[in-house]
Formats: C-alpha cells, sequence, structure tokens
C-alpha cells in the first residue's frame, strides 16, 4: 500500500516523525514521533494546504510516494471509538491520549485514522519506532503543484 506526504524539499526525505515530535498534533502530544501521511495525493494535498495560509505557501513543495509493505497490520481507529468532539480545532487532547495508550498498549506499525478534513477518507500515521519501521520506504519523490486557484486570496 502506498501513502503519501507533503513537505517542503529539505524534509521531504525525513520519515522520523520529527516535526510531530517537536510540535505535537491532532493525533500525538508533542515529545511522540509519528510520521503523518494519507491515503491518497488529494488527501495529503488538502491536509497540508489547512495548515499553510494559501498567500505563504512555499514553492519547494513535494510529494513522496510512502511504500507500506502489504504484510504490516494497520491498526484502525474508527470514529464510534473517538469523542464526540473530535473534528473540534484546536483538536481536543482525548485524541493524543487514545493513541498514546494504543502505541503503548499494541505499538502498531500504522494507524488508520479519519480525516477531519475530508470526511469518509483516510490519514495514516505511521510509527517510526516501531520495530520494523525499516520496512517503510519512500518509492517516489516529485514535485508538487498546487493549482493557482486554490492559492487564491
Amino acid at each position: 500500500m502506498d501513502v503519501y506526504r507533503i513537505a517542503k524539499k529539505a524534509f521531504v526525505n525525513d520519515l522520523s516523525g520529527e516535526g510531530a515530535r517537536l510540535y505535537g498534533g491532532r493525533w500525538n502530544k508533542k515529545g511522540t514521533s509519528l510520521l503523518y501521511t494519507a491515503e491518497n495525493r488529494s488527501l495529503a494535498t488538502v491536509e497540508y494546504l489547512v495548515h499553510i495560509p494559501l498567500s505563504i505557501v512555499p514553492n519547494d513543495i513535494y510529494i513522496a510516494s510512502i511504500n507500506l509493505p502489504e504484510k504490516i497490520r494497520i491498526h484502525t481507529v474508527e470514529e464510534n471509538e473517538l469523542p464526540s468532539n473530535w473534528t473540534e480545532y484546536p483538536s481536543p487532547f482525548q485524541l493524543s491520549q487514545i493513541i498514546e495508550k494504543l502505541i503503548e498498549e499494541k505499538n502498531p506499525l500504522a494507524i488508520r485514522v479519519p480525516s477531519v478534513i475530508v470526511r469518509g477518507e483516510w490519514n495514516i500515521l505511521v510509527n517510526p519506532t516501531h520495530q520494523d519501521f525499516n520496512q517503510i520506504k519512500i518509492t517516489n519523490i516529485r514535485e508538487c503543484f498546487f493549482d493557482k486557484r486554490l492559492l487564491r486570496k
């Protein structure tokens, strides 16, 4: 299975989850490394753009295709397992607690979580501290172009 991640050129090869560890995110608290990816390119695009003011989207953006071997079990967190306010921004602290507990108890390599931005679509959180993380490979990197209509003010 391929998943997708968009990042500035300087960071597109970095699969360490360091950004998430430093700043935290919807699904992790500061101090926990996670690699945020999406099941398809279009969701990766929307997930990227929602975090950056459209007037300052950098020019050096790339999209990485990352292969998760088929034998890897992906743990799915269903919407009905989440608190009723799971879509709020800023995100409720309970979301990071759910993922922290899951990593502590089951230590999955990959966790499938619902997208807040595009309901019915899924993001894949990859755990870079998992013993089998070395099976995760970047298979393609290409420059990412955004249609100018997306970047209008």
